[in-house]
């Protein structure tokens, strides 16, 4: 999920004034869902395949690109929710699945009766947050990129290498201490995460050689 860590609470005058007094806001925990995937087959990955996952990168504090909330920090933890919605997805697409702590040689993978061993790792986190004045209140705009990579190794050698990416974009009202950010970011992140998952799902399913556990 996204995390906002929440920190010592800020006072009016030096939330407005200065960083070194700004605050950490909390946000609405992201879901950890299942997407829709795209495939140009009716069926699942025949087989058992072991699945690794890391999103330790995905994991970045956000500052507001002006000087309006500047006294403000978004931390931004998308590790868990890519991890869970990941594995989620995943299962959906494999006839059998089995997750791993840690990434598997090849060369064991028949000894654990799988045809291939999935690697999914976020690769890197990016989010922007400026504020939109208005003529009685401000606004909020947030926009989050995640990029991730997925390979595929079977019995024989590799047979699917891919980098994705995502993007999305969010609105709120500023609030009275600019806390709207943390629900833009939610809702970026969200839809972003949705987007990539998507692409990672597609890869996999669609790919001919994992299909047929023929590498090149």
């Amino acid at each position: 999920m996204i995390v906002l860590y929440k920190g010592a609470r800020c006072l009016l005058a030096a939330a407005a004034l200065t960083a070194a007094a700004g605050c950490q806001y909390n946000a609405k925990p992201m879901p950890v869902a299942t997407y829709n995937i795209y495939s140009s087959y009716g069926d699942k990955l025949a087989g058992k395949y072991l699945l690794y996952v890391d999103g330790s990168a995905l994991n970045k504090p956000i500052k507001p690109s002006d000087f309006n909330c500047s006294a403000h920090t978004y931390p931004l933890d998308v590790n868990s929710s890519f991890g869970n919605s990941v594995r989620k997805t995943m299962s959906n697409l494999v006839s059998e699945m089995e997750v791993v702590n840690t990434p598997v040689d090849r060369g064991e993978l028949r000894a654990r009766g799988a045809r291939g061993i999935i690697i999914v790792r976020g690769e890197s986190l990016d989010g922007r947050l400026r504020v939109v004045p208005g003529f009685w209140s401000a606004g909020i705009e947030t926009e989050v990129e995640i990029s991730a990579s997925i390979v595929v190794d079977g019995v024989n050698g590799r047979l699917l290498g891919a980098t994705v990416s995502g993007s999305g974009r969010g609105q709120s009202d500023a609030g009275f201490m600019c806390e709207g950010g943390s629900k833009s970011m939610t809702d970026s992140a969200e839809a972003a995460l949705k987007q990539v998952l998507g692409r990672l799902g597609e890869a996999l399913v669609n790919s001919d050689r994992v299909r047929t556990g023929v590498s090149r």
